[in-house]
């Protein structure tokens, strides 16, 4: 087997200062998903009784995708909070899983299609995880076509495991090996022969207002796209906290619709279509007043049908906002000249380490550093990882804590 199988020491912990990052909505830990519901003791189905559920460590590694960590204290079934798989596992261990894009060209050449996020799942005791079960958005009347599978997908290529169960809302399958897990669907069975509404949500965010401008992005997905994967995409949007779900058609127009009927929206209309990342870009904004409080939203099909329909408080989004601290990029720019001066040869050499160590900054970039005088140093340091954005930005303020705490401590920085 490929080296997807091989024990790996950097799959069960995260890179030396790579930091705890909590993404959106509360303060402390990121949101939860939203279709918890589907998946909670409310719907009276036996799976919902038959596991215990956990909230993984989020840390951010390479190319800025979330990785969850989490070690599992013995045997039994366990539910991710955030991404709502459902672990079997035999026997304790800990383990590594993030999602990753799609090789859909693959996918193709066997007849599949993504139907759901990709997931590598890496850990040092390979035969600790025995089973999977994997969120899908199919309705009832969908789930009798049997069109959902789960691709296996390693550098040996890819291979279909049959389901062993299909719940309501989860496929079950067994794990022969650690690899990099999907749903997929047969398209024929799926899109050709009855293409069926999925399970959908509506998410909405309120960006950072402009003077007296702010935007309201609206994204339209289905409903077995984590929420945290979603949320850490905004930079910095607030999400307005509402009811989401509805059914769609893939391959269907909808349209947005507000009262006020006044406010400016953008686009007229959008097909609805599968998307599992990597990016969750708008479907839809609408263009609000700070002032403006609440608001009529209703999503409607080509036809006209109403798909969904809410009536919105912002007051609630727009006080959340106000009480965030500032984000770690921001902290950098309005402390850099302190930092500039502040920060010893001694101390940048240790950042500089860091920022090597997780990928921050190129050779070439620290050799672009190592040119400048040694009073330059800093200051050209600081306005790379500003430029690269929040995330490194953490990074580098998590690390000067540690290194150099005097001077976080003068500056008030709270990353």
């Amino acid at each position: 087997m490929d080296d997807l199988r091989k024990d790996n020491p950097r799959a069960t912990s995260p890179p030396r200062y790579v930091e705890r990052i909590w993404l959106e909505g509360d303060e402390t830990k990121p949101e939860k998903s939203n279709t918890y519901d589907r998946y909670g003791v409310e719907d009276g189905t036996t799976e919902a009784q038959d596991f215990v559920t956990f909230s993984p460590a989020v840390f951010q590694c390479r190319f800025q995708q979330p990785l969850y960590r989490y070690k599992f204290p013995g045997p039994g079934v366990f539910r991710c909070d955030l991404t709502n798989l459902v672990f079997v596992m035999a026997k304790e261990a800990e383990l590594t899983y993030m999602t990753l894009i799609w090789d859909e060209d693959l996918l193709n050449s066997g007849g599949k299609t993504p139907a759901g996020p990709l997931f590598q799942i890496k850990s040092a005791v390979e035969d600790a995880l025995t089973q999977l079960r994997f969120p899908h958005s199919e309705t009832k009347e969908a789930m009798k076509d049997g069109a959902l599978s789960v691709a296996d997908i390693s550098d040996e290529g890819m291979s279909i495991l049959k389901p062993l169960e299909m719940t309501e809302t989860h496929v079950v399958v067994d794990v022969p090996h650690l690899s990099s897990f999907g749903l997929v669907w047969h398209i024929i069975k799926r899109f050709m022969k009855n293409n069926r509404p999925i399970r959908s949500q509506l998410m909405l965010y309120l960006r950072t207002p402009i003077k007296e401008l702010q935007i309201m992005t609206v994204i339209v997905l289905q409903d077995n796209v984590p929420l945290h994967e979603i949320s850490r995409q905004q930079n910095g949007a607030q999400r307005v906290r509402i009811p989401s779900h509805c059914q769609l058609d893939f391959g269907h127009k909808y349209s947005i619709h507000v009262d006020p009927e006044d406010l400016f929206l953008q686009p007229m209309h959008d097909e609805f279509s599968p998307r599992f990342g990597p990016n969750y870009h708008p479907t839809f904004e609408v263009f609000l007043d700070t002032s403006t409080e609440s608001l009529n939203l209703k999503l409607q099909d080509q036809s006209g049908k109403v798909a969904w329909e809410n009536r919105l408080y912002l007051q609630e989004a727009r006080w959340l906002m106000s009480r965030r601290k500032p984000y770690s990029d921001m902290q950098l720019i309005s402390h850099r000249s302190a930092l500039s001066n502040g920060i010893s040869p001694a101390t940048l050499e240790k950042l500089l380490d860091v920022l090597i160590e997780n990928k921050i900054l190129t050779d070439e970039q620290i050799a672009s550093v190592s040119a400048k005088p040694q009073e330059e140093r800093a200051r050209e340091v600081l306005q790379m990882v500003q430029y690269k954005g929040r995330d490194p930005s953490t990074i580098l303020l998590a690390a000067l804590r540690e290194v150099d705490p005097v001077i976080c401590k003068e500056l008030e920085i709270d990353y």
